[in-house]
């Protein structure tokens, strides 16, 4: 027998409808947040051609050190350390040996940038935003761990102001904290490149000696401008990250 579904609460009296409580039958007005966010992304598309790569990655070893400093972490800094401070050192990492990737297209050329600034991709308030860590090249892991969980805590907060927005060279997001295990993401204007880091997923994997051990594995997918870079520095970018977190942990100094 079909299940009804649960009944859903009354509006409010003169309460609106709103892209953060969705009601089945209602016409959501636009806000400016999300007509200046639907505007970037048809202009991303139209404008830069997307390609789409992924990698697998065993994180097994990164994984384990994250679960053994975590509770000290937080204890010490009232931060949840996540395995996405460790994903992005390790693509800063990998931006230095591929610039390429943390460029722009322009008419006069590609711009390649000389500092390194992280935007994080962010759902906050029925929102998409991308606040950015600065010079996240230049960050530890602690360093980069307490950057974002200040810029995550502000976003939460709406206390972002336009300082924290601007300036982003590439993106990092963290769909898989969603469960996600493949996704094909629209770069942010501007940027060459965006990378997801996917859910980890424990399963038996085949190793180099045949053997076959229950490992965790993430997947780590990649959109890129390809006016900008092509096949070749993609792939070794992607290769590269995956080199750099499968040799992280599981001891180490964050």
């Amino acid at each position: 027998a079909a299940v009804a579904p649960p009944p859903v609460a009354p509006r409010a009296t003169g309460a609106k409808p709103s892209y953060a409580d969705a009601r089945p039958g209602e016409l959501i007005p636009l806000t400016q947040a999300r007509r200046i966010i639907a505007q970037r992304m048809v202009d991303s598309k139209r404008t830069a051609p997307h390609a789409w790569t992924t990698t697998e990655v065993d994180v097994s070893n990164v994984w384990k050190w994250r679960v053994r400093e975590k509770d000290a972490f937080e204890k010490a800094y009232g931060v949840k350390l996540t395995l996405l401070p460790f994903f992005i050192r390790a693509v800063v990492e990998s931006l230095a040996r591929f610039p390429l990737m943390n460029a722009t297209f322009t008419d006069e050329g590609i711009r390649v940038h000389l500092d390194v600034n992280v935007g994080i991709a962010i759902a906050a308030d029925g929102n998409l935003i991308v606040p950015v860590i600065r010079n996240a090249d230049k960050l530890s892991i602690k360093g980069i761990a307490l950057a974002a969980g200040e810029l995550i805590d502000k976003a939460r907060r709406g206390r972002l102001g336009a300082d924290d927005l601007s300036g982003g060279t590439f993106t990092v997001n963290n769909t898989g904290a969603n469960g996600s295990i493949l996704s094909a993401p629209i770069l942010v204007p501007g940027q060459a490149g965006i990378v997801t880091s996917e859910a980890v997923v424990k399963r038996p994997v085949v190793r180099d000696d045949d053997s076959i051990a229950i490992r965790s594995m993430m997947n780590v997918c990649m959109s890129l401008d390809h006016r900008v870079v092509d096949g070749a520095v993609a792939s070794g970018f992607l290769s590269d990250l995956k080199k750099r977190l499968e040799a992280m942990g599981p001891v180490g100094s964050l």
